[in-house]
């Protein structure tokens, strides 16, 4: 039964509790504010707390081991003196510094179970996102591409599905707009760290493991002490027990520590990889796209990638000479080792088209096929891809003509891009010598000086 509350407005206060005892009735006090409230309300500034210094800890990794480590520390005037950023963060939020003064070990506790909440709570957002890109193949290589399109409005509204998504997943929109590269980059490594937090949880389990046997061993050690507490023998015992305890303890953290270390290590090494894998890229990309508008000099380069180091050549034809200058990442990476540059390059122009076309890999090997019985045609297209709309040359080789009415995805795939169709094809002509770029024999570097190395090229 509920407790009425009695508010006397208007009465003094001594006559009206007078009356009150004269009539019998037990004078009651209530807080105005409930219990229930209070905890609400202190729930809520915990819950804000704990995601600030989280947020915080996330940017700061030495202060945040070595406060996990220690808690204690949170109170030690050197320690936070000697962290500057530590000390601001406890200035500005005040809150947070009166419950890590009240209870550090108790608290540190609560942020690590919010940080594991949040960690598996994104872990559910990713995957979420996954499976929508996985069935909206268009918007996942486009933002693969560009992640900063999912934050363009015109782009978001220019497809549908995807607004409908983000309108349904409002704090996966929130968080997106802060690091779009978290939930857009494509990688088939997308799930490795979550292996990386496996192996380490297992890891902690089985010193957890050997920490609670070792404990066990000590209990009945103990119990052994206690039947002996006459003998001389038994004290020293105890004393070799005690000391075996203290270096499994030591042990533990150790290598708690260490498998910490190589986990972070191994984290800044993904990232480190992941960046100079989407470097290359991005190289890749743009040079691709200044080789097919400059047709002639591509041609070249495919049959001789050493040319990019010939000063001559570069001379010779100042576009290149002037794209080179404006781009020293592809430089420095062709210059190195142009053949595999060139072979990479044309590896990404090939899926490049064939993300574009939807072809899948048998009309190229089909055609590439052809080409090794037909070494004159093969030649020929290797050198000018066009010849394929050219009605004279088509009546000129009716065994291609013939061959192309029989084959029509092959010859849709001729009429939309000769030349990508024609590279693709020719890493299928088993009588190609010069792998997947070019359908000419590659001329050595050293053989000779390129037939047109006198004369200025665009």
């Amino acid at each position: 039964m509920k407790n009425r509350k009695w508010h006397a407005k208007g009465w003094p206060a001594t006559p009206m509790l007078a009356a009150l005892i004269s009539l019998g009735v037990p004078a009651v006090v209530h807080a105005t504010p409930t219990q229930s409230g209070r905890a609400a309300q202190d729930n809520d500034i915990t819950r804000q707390e704990l995601a600030l210094f989280d947020q915080f800890l996330d940017s700061h990794r030495e202060i945040a081991e070595q406060v996990q480590r220690d808690p204690s520390l949170v109170n030690n005037d050197q320690f936070v003196k000697n962290h500057p950023a530590l000390q601001t963060f406890m200035q500005q939020h005040p809150a947070v510094r009166e419950e890590l003064k009240e209870n550090p070990k108790a608290f540190m506790h609560r942020e690590a179970v919010y940080e594991r909440h949040e960690d598996n709570r994104m872990r559910e957002e990713r995957i979420h996102f996954d499976r929508f890109l996985d069935s909206h193949r268009e918007i996942a290589e486009q933002l693969r591409r560009n992640p900063k399109l999912i934050n363009d409005e015109a782009y978001v509204k220019g497809h549908p599905e995807l607004q409908t998504y983000l309108q349904d997943h409002p704090e996966f929109r929130e968080t997106v707009r802060k690091d779009p590269d978290a939930f857009t980059r494509a990688d088939n490594d997308r799930y490795a760290r979550h292996d990386s937090d496996d192996r380490d949880r297992d890891t902690r389990r089985d010193n957890d493991a050997r920490d609670r046997d070792a404990r066990a061993d000590n209990d009945r050690d103990r119990d052994a002490r206690r039947d002996n507490d006459n003998r001389d023998g038994d004290r020293d015992a105890r004393k070799d027990n005690d000391a075996r305890d203290r270096d499994a303890r030591a042990d533990n953290r150790d290598r708690d520590r260490d498998a910490r270390r190589d986990n972070d290590d191994r984290l800044r090494q993904r990232d480190a990889d992941d960046r100079d894998r989407d470097a290359r890229r991005d190289e890749l990309a743009n040079f691709d796209h200044y080789l097919d508008s400059h047709r002639e000099t591509a041609e070249q380069l495919r049959k001789d990638p050493s040319l990019v180091n010939n000063d001559e050549f570069l001379r010779n034809h100042p576009s290149l000479q002037s794209y080179l200058q404006q781009h020293p990442g592809v430089r420095t990476a062709i210059k190195q080792d142009p053949n595999a540059f060139m072979h990479q390059e044309a590896r990404y122009d090939q899926n490049e088209y064939r993300m574009r076309s939807g072809e899948g890999d048998e009309p190229h090997r089909h055609f590439g096929e052809f080409l090794g019985g037909h070494s004159n045609i093969s030649e020929q297209l290797s050198k000018d891809p066009s010849l394929v709309k050219n009605q004279e040359y088509m009546q000129n080789h009716p065994e291609l003509k013939d061959y192309l009415n029989q084959y029509p995805d092959v010859r849709q795939g001729l009429m939309q891009n000769p030349e990508t169709f024609v590279k693709s094809s020719q890493q299928f002509n088993t009588n190609n010598k010069n792998g997947t770029y070019s359908g000419a024999a590659q001329t050595p570097a050293s053989s000779s000086k390129p037939a047109d190395a006198t004369k200025p090229k665009q």
